[in-house]
């Protein structure tokens, strides 16, 4: 008789396939709510919303936010190339130019685990540490896809053991 089953396929751990280790743990609010309070984000008006990019405003517009341009290929698989107006940073130029110890919101996202919570420091206790620590397991360290695999190609197993090392709860 079973006693449990787990359907184990390549679905998106996270709500969307965008979604990164930063995303997942929500460690990215934490990221974008200290962009938001640069000086200079708030001269232009820049609420968090900005420093998403599945919102319009900051996203890059040409990719929609994805970093990426798919390119059906007919009777071959699709090809994903780095979108050619933002070079696969995924900003428009405007929210890419807003800095927060001298790196940009991409910059952040393309740090190691280790790098950010060096540069979050002052979040010692904070449940930011925790899900930094939790992204850095989930994602061989890095908070961004493009050191994580593309979306769509962890393995079911993968997909499964780190959704259950990295609880979205953190």
């Amino acid at each position: 008789y079973l006693d449990k089953v787990i359907n184990i396929d390549q679905s998106p751990i996270g709500r969307t396939p965008r979604s990164n280790p930063a995303t997942y743990t929500n460690l990215f609010n934490d990221i974008r709510d200290l962009f938001a309070q640069t000086p200079d984000a708030k001269a232009r008006g820049y609420g968090p919303g900005r420093f998403s990019f599945n919102v319009r405003g900051g996203r890059c517009e040409a990719c929609a936010g994805d970093g990426l341009v798919k390119i059906e290929m007919n009777f071959l698989p699709d090809v994903y190339v780095p979108c050619e107006v933002c070079k696969g940073k995924r900003y428009n130029r405007e929210t890419l130019e807003v800095r927060y110890k001298g790196k940009n919101i991409w910059e952040v996202l393309d740090m190691t685990a280790d790098e950010v919570q060096a540069a979050l420091a002052k979040y010692k206790d904070h449940a930011s540490q925790r899900a930094i620590r939790a992204a850095a397991r989930r994602s061989d360290g890095s908070l961004s896809r493009k050191r994580s695999r593309p979306r769509g190609s962890s393995s079911g197993s993968r997909a499964l053991t780190t959704g259950m090392r990295c609880p979205p709860s953190i």
